[in-house]
């Protein structure tokens, strides 16, 4: 799984993710969006549901990329 490489990746550079604080979010349009069935992801020490919002840098981004939060 690709989550796994990078967290592995992450470790062999000397930084740790932070699977407590890891936010993740499908990108898409509304059409698209309604067609995923997949709510979580397994990782390898949590389990972590998709949102709909998620902060990047201080940055609120949507999951269709309007900005409007």
């Amino acid at each position: 799984m690709c989550i796994t490489w990078i967290r592995d990746w992450m470790a062999s550079n000397r930084l740790k993710l932070n699977e407590d604080k890891t936010q993740v979010i499908w990108l898409g349009t509304r059409q698209q969006l309604d067609k995923v069935m997949v709510r979580d992801l397994n990782l390898p020490n949590a389990m972590v549901s998709f949102s709909t919002v998620v902060n990047n840098l201080g940055v609120l981004l949507d999951s269709q990329l309007t900005m409007t939060n």
